[in-house]
C-alpha cells in the first residue's frame, strides 16, 4: 500500500512528531511512506536522517492556486493508494487539489469547523473528545475512529535521574513539572494559584513550567502579587524535555481543554506520577487511583489535594509511576497506533 502523508507545517511540533513516527512504523509494516510538506526545515531533516522520501509543495494560503497545483503534480506523481492529511489546512488542500484522491485525515484537536472534513473518506481522532466534537457538527460516526497518539517508551526513562537532578540543581526540591504552551487553555494559572496553599505543607516545591506563549508575563506577574515566585520556575521552550522528565518528581498537566496532550502521555511513559484534568485524551490515559490521579480542570483545591497526597506518600509515588509507565507501553505505543490506522486505511479503501 503506498501512503502519502500531507503536512502544511515544517517544525517538529506534536502533529510533527505524530507524522514522523507514524511513517517509521508504518514502513516496518512494509507500507512505502512519502511526506510532502511546503518547505525545508526541522521535519525535512527528521525525515531525511531516517530515509523517509518527501516532496516540496508550494507554501501559501489553503486554497492558494499554485500551493494546490504543486500539490496535485506530487499526487499525480506519486500515484499513492490514499493520502492521509494532518490538521485541518492540509486536509482543505488535499479535498481541492484532486477531489479523485482518497483521503483519511487526522483531527489533532477540538473540531470547530466541519469544512476541513466534508471531503474526508475518514477521520482520524485523537481523543474521544475530538471526535465527538466532531461528530456533535453533523460527520457521519460510522467515519470518524479514535486512533490514540503514542510515543517511542524506549526514550522515556529514569535511568539517569541522580545525575539529571544535580545537574539541574534540583537535588533537595520537590519537583513538580508541566511541558505546555503557556496560553490559557493548558492552565497553568490554576498551579500557579495552587501553590500559595502547596507551600506551607511542602516549603521545597518546584513548579516548573516548559514551553513558551503569550500568557507568560501574566503567569509571572500572577506568581510574583501571590508571593510564590521563588517556588516557580519557568524554563521557556527546550529540547532536554525527556531529561527533564526524568529529573521531576511528579507531572501535572492541569489544561483546561486538550486535543490528546503527548506530553502527557511522556510523562507516563517516563515514569513518573502523573496528576491531569479531566479533558482530551487524560481520562483514557488515566485510572485514578491505579496508574494517577484524575482531577476536575480549573479546580485549583483539586491540584492542591492531588499534589499533597502523592508528595508525601512515597509508595503510592512509586506505585502511580510504575503503573502509568506499563500503560503507556502497552496501550499507547506506536506499534499499536500503526495497526489502528492501518485499520482506518483499509476500511476506507472498501467503502
Amino acid at each position: 500500500m503506498k501512503i502519502l502523508h500531507v503536512i502544511a507545517s515544517t517544525d517538529v511540533g506534536g502533529a510533527e512528531k505524530h507524522l514522523l513516527d507514524l511513517c517509521l512504523q508504518q514502513r516496518e509494516l512494509g507500507l512505502e511512506v512519502s511526506v510532502a510538506l511546503p518547505a525545508e526545515g526541522a521535519l525535512s531533516q527528521a525525515l531525511e536522517t531516517h530515509g523517509i522520501k518527501y516532496s516540496l509543495i508550494r507554501s501559501g494560503g489553503r486554497l492558494h492556486p499554485l500551493a494546490l497545483w504543486s500539490l496535485r503534480q506530487v499526487i499525480r506523481r506519486m500515484q499513492p493508494d490514499l493520502v492521509h492529511a494532518h490538521m485541518l489546512k492540509s486536509a482543505f488542500m488535499v479535498a481541492y487539489a484532486d477531489r479523485q484522491i482518497l483521503c483519511v485525515a487526522t483531527a489533532h484537536n477540538i473540531v470547530k469547523h466541519l469544512g476541513p472534513f466534508r471531503r474526508c473518506q475518514h477521520v482520524i481522532c485523537v481523543s474521544e473528545m475530538v471526535r465527538e466534537s466532531l461528530c456533535q457538527l453533523g460527520y457521519p460516526e460510522a467515519m470518524a475512529t479514535v486512533v490514540h497518539n503514542a510515543v517511542d517508551t524506549h526514550a522515556f526513562n529514569t535511568s539517569k535521574r541522580e545525575a539529571l537532578r544535580s545537574q539541574y540543581g534540583w537535588q533537595n526540591q520537590l519537583v513538580v513539572l508541566c511541558v505546555a504552551r503557556l496560553v490559557p487553555a493548558k492552565g497553568q494559572t490554576y498551579a500557579i494559584a495552587a501553590l500559595v496553599k502547596l507551600i506551607p505543607k511542602l516549603p521545597n516545591i518546584n513548579l516548573v513550567l516548559v514551553g513558551e506563549g503569550d500568557d507568560r508575563d501574566k503567569l509571572l506577574q500572577q506568581a510574583h502579587q501571590s508571593g510564590v515566585s521563588e517556588h516557580l520556575s519557568l524554563l521557556g521552550s527546550r529540547n532536554d524535555v525527556p531529561d527533564l522528565l526524568a529529573a521531576a518528581d511528579i507531572y501535572l498537566q492541569p489544561s483546561i481543554k486538550e486535543g490528546f496532550c503527548i506530553a502527557f502521555l511522556e510523562a507516563m511513559a517516563t515514569g513518573l506520577a502523573c496528576i491531569g484534568t479531566q479533558t482530551g485524551a487524560i481520562p483514557t490515559m488515566l485510572d485514578t487511583g491505579n496508574n494517577g490521579i484524575l482531577i476536575p480542570s480549573g479546580d485549583t483545591d483539586a491540584i492542591v489535594e492531588a499534589v499533597s497526597s502523592v508528595a508525601v506518600d512515597a509508595e503510592l509515588c512509586t506505585r502511580f509511576a510504575a503503573a502509568a509507565r506499563i500503560t503507556a507501553q502497552t496501550q499507547f505505543s506506536p506499534e499499536k497506533q500503526a495497526r489502528d490506522t492501518l485499520a482506518v486505511y483499509l476500511q476506507a479503501l472498501n467503502q
